[in-house]
């Protein structure tokens, strides 16, 4: 069963199994056994049935960026990089949001600030028990000494943890100067301190991402520009090393029903340095996990933590870029842009259009100097006296 099967089956399942199984590059696993891998057994699994051909397409639009006009698709094919995007430009608004419970992760909070404070909580203390001794905590020692300094009694254990604790004590102060009192300066410390941490997240990494067919209808509509762009093979050079952290660093996206509650284990690591554990945390429910309904789309993903891509500008160089594909609904100028590129690059090329009897895109069998449409808008041209 290929991937378009097993989506159109998915219907049939019910709620037990989509939320105990999920689709790794095309195929079904079960979900405990992917949470269950390290970074490691999941990068070295994924790698055995890798594709050795990847593709990206592009929308071949210009932009305006800092009031100079850009093609970056463009860019991407003449200098074969690709851009290490931010989460928050994604067209999935909930790509890469990772489940932290906003209650919770107070109530944890909390308990770590009144553990810094020396203040003895029970395991059975209430948020508002916990809340009530730290402000009472906070509001007495700011009313003798007219600062938070000495707030936090416990040495702190890290640089880390000794930073945090500053920013927390800065910010308990802001909001005390801009709110009507101590109660509410709290509260709003505490919950901009969660809403930094969900953006934090996000901005742990950057990625590219690639897909393993030049024929999705959908996303030739969704990237290519409805089918006025084009979209780049990849071949994949597993054993060169000039290539090596690009392979290395390239992973299935995870593809389920469910969202795991990631609130305990972020707070846990939180204000320590970080881990390879960590990390993985936050690729694999983050960065990799995606709803079931993107399926289609068979994504591979290249991750980088943020300030490891090369290049201030984010672009990455990536595998050869080894054919071209150039939308069904491309402009004659367009068209005749890309492939003199290609030639230039001595780069493969196709034109791609639909099925005549399936709703499904194929190569072109015609070359695209030759196709009647082109020939026609070329003697148009002549005929006005435009050579």
């Amino acid at each position: 069963m290929d991937i378009s099967e097993f989506l159109l089956s998915i219907p049939q399942f019910g709620l037990e199994f989509l939320s105990s199984f999920c689709i790794v590059n095309g195929a079904s696993m079960r979900l405990e056994d992917i949470q269950n891998m390290g970074c490691n057994e999941f990068a070295l699994r994924s790698k055995i049935n890798m594709p050795m051909k990847l593709y990206k397409y592009y929308p071949n639009v210009v932009k305006t960026v800092n009031h100079k006009r850009v093609n970056f698709s463009i860019q991407a094919l003449n200098n074969n990089t690709v851009f290490m995007q931010t989460p928050s430009e994604f067209d999935d608004v909930y790509d890469s949001d990772i489940h932290i419970e906003c209650e919770d992760h107070v109530r944890l909070r909390l308990k770590e600030y009144c553990n810094r404070c020396l203040i003895e909580t029970k395991p059975d203390s209430s948020a508002q028990e916990m809340f009530e001794a730290l402000l009472h905590r906070a509001f007495d020692l700011y009313q003798s000494d007219g600062s938070l300094d000495r707030l936090f009694l416990k040495e702190p254990s890290s640089e880390t943890e000794r930073l945090s604790n500053e920013v927390f004590r800065n910010r308990l102060l802001v909001k005390a100067y801009d709110g009507p009192d101590w109660a509410s300066a709290l509260s709003n410390a505490l919950l901009e301190e969660y809403s930094e941490l969900c953006e934090q997240l996000k901005a742990t990494f950057r990625t590219a991402c690639f897909t393993t067919t030049p024929y999705s209808q959908l996303m030739w509509a969704l990237y290519a520009n409805n089918h006025r762009g084009f979209c780049i093979e990849y071949t994949v050079l597993p054993n060169d090393p000039q290539y090596q952290q690009v392979y290395l660093n390239l992973f299935p996206v995870v593809y389920c029903k469910t969202r795991p509650d990631m609130t305990k284990r972020i707070v846990d690591y939180r204000d320590k340095y970080p881990t390879e554990e960590n990390l993985w945390d936050i690729y694999l429910h983050g960065a990799l996990r995606k709803s079931i309904d993107w399926a289609y789309q068979n994504e591979w993903r290249l991750i980088l933590p943020m300030g490891k891509a090369e290049g201030a500008d984010y672009n990455l160089q990536f595998f050869p870029i080894t054919k071209v594909y150039l939308g069904n609904r491309m402009q004659s100028r367009d068209r005749n842009r890309i492939i003199r590129i290609c030639k230039q690059k001595g780069i493969a090329y196709t034109g791609v259009t639909r099925k005549p009897d399936l709703f499904e895109m194929e190569d072109c069998k015609i070359l695209c100097e030759d196709c009647l449409k082109m020939n026609i808008k070329r003697n148009r041209k002549t005929q006005n006296g435009i050579k």
